[in-house]
């Protein structure tokens, strides 16, 4: 894990010191993510706020008890009551370009384009036509970097207080290798079949109608595309907007798949985080910040769950040149329940 709250001010400063990026802005684009932090920022969708289960609509697999109990380090029982709300806890960059951050200022971690990706456009795009992309998984406990919603017990993620860089699709190699990926990952082969896609077809109509995705059909990515294989490869079909929602939900999924993301709501992780090796997806919600943010034009609703169909929310998010057509940034929240104790 790097720190890197010192690297949002320095690593920018010091590309510019040595002359500048060797890559111009439209390959690797400075996102401004902190300047836009509090104006341009989904906080609608940290709401609703579930104190002792009074709220109509806690998430599917959500806690619905208003009383709960914990153990100490003994095995007593601590009473208390629950607490469920939503936090930005992640930062998801979507690039083409290699080693590019532009969550710290269009940086390049590495001066290596090793492995260059693609949009998959062009005139001669059709949906056979492959996209690859790469990402960044940042950890971003805004809450805590405000200092607001301190409350111990809550605290899913008591280690980390700062922007952290948590994970690189570049250093995983089984981002670029569909089939090295389905050797790691060999339960997609029970999904590569005419069923199991008519029952995430059934899952993508159900979510586009309703906007409420499903914790059983954990092997879907929604109106997405597949989940399978946990790489970057992508049937682009000229749409870099649905492709990068896609690279967002299959970058979660495999975090989960690791061991790197756990679940943090339900009855069983009130107390403590809880792995878990397939996506809980109504845990999630994402929100656009960069190029265009969600909270701009879009009759109120910032934030949408993972694998809503992209025209609710994705239509003139994207712009030709600047690094606006090959790279997303996209705020990630999460559901937290949680037990305070009594005493």
């Amino acid at each position: 894990m790097l720190v890197v709250c010192i690297a949002c001010s320095l690593v920018p400063t010091a590309i510019a010191g040595n002359g500048g990026s060797f890559l111009s802005d439209a390959a690797c684009p400075d996102s401004k993510y902190f300047s836009n932090l509090i104006n341009k920022f989904c906080w609608s969708c940290t709401l609703p706020f579930n104190l002792m289960g009074f709220t109509s609509t806690p998430p599917d697999g959500a806690n619905n008890d208003a009383s709960c109990y914990c153990q100490d380090e003994l095995g007593v029982p601590e009473i208390g009551f629950s607490v469920g709300y939503w936090a930005p806890e992640q930062i998801i960059e979507i690039t083409t370009t290699p080693w590019c951050s532009p969550t710290l200022g269009g940086a390049m971690i590495q001066d290596d384009l090793t492995s260059m990706g693609d949009t998959g456009g062009g005139q001669s795009a059709s949906r056979a036509t492959k996209a690859t992309f790469h990402y960044n998984y940042f950890a971003n406990p805004v809450f805590k970097m405000l200092s607001m919603f301190m409350i111990p017990e809550c605290d899913k993620d008591p280690g980390i207080v700062d922007l952290d860089l948590m994970y690189m699709s570049m250093l995983d190699i089984t981002w670029y290798d569909d089939m090295l990926a389905m050797v790691f990952n060999a339960d997609a082969t029970a999904f590569a079949n005419p069923v199991a896609q008519a029952v995430c077809m059934k899952d993508c109509a159900v979510l586009a109608a309703t906007s409420d995705p499903s914790d059983q059909n954990w092997f879907c990515a929604g109106c997405e595309g597949n989940m399978y294989p946990f790489t970057g490869n992508i049937a682009s079909d000229n749409n870099a907007i649905r492709s990068s929602s896609l690279v967002v939900t299959r970058a979660l999924a495999s975090m989960h798949r690791r061991g790197l993301a756990r679940t943090t709501y339900g009855e069983e992780a009130m107390c403590e985080n809880v792995y878990s090796p397939m996506i809980p997806k109504p845990m999630y919600k994402v929100s656009m910040a960069w190029p265009k943010p969600e909270v701009d034009g879009n009759n109120g609703d910032c934030c949408h769950p993972l694998g809503d169909f992209w025209m609710k929310w994705g239509l003139g998010r994207k712009s030709p040149g600047g690094g606006k057509d090959n790279t997303f940034v996209y705020n990630i929240f999460r559901y937290n329940d949680c037990c305070v104790r009594l005493f």
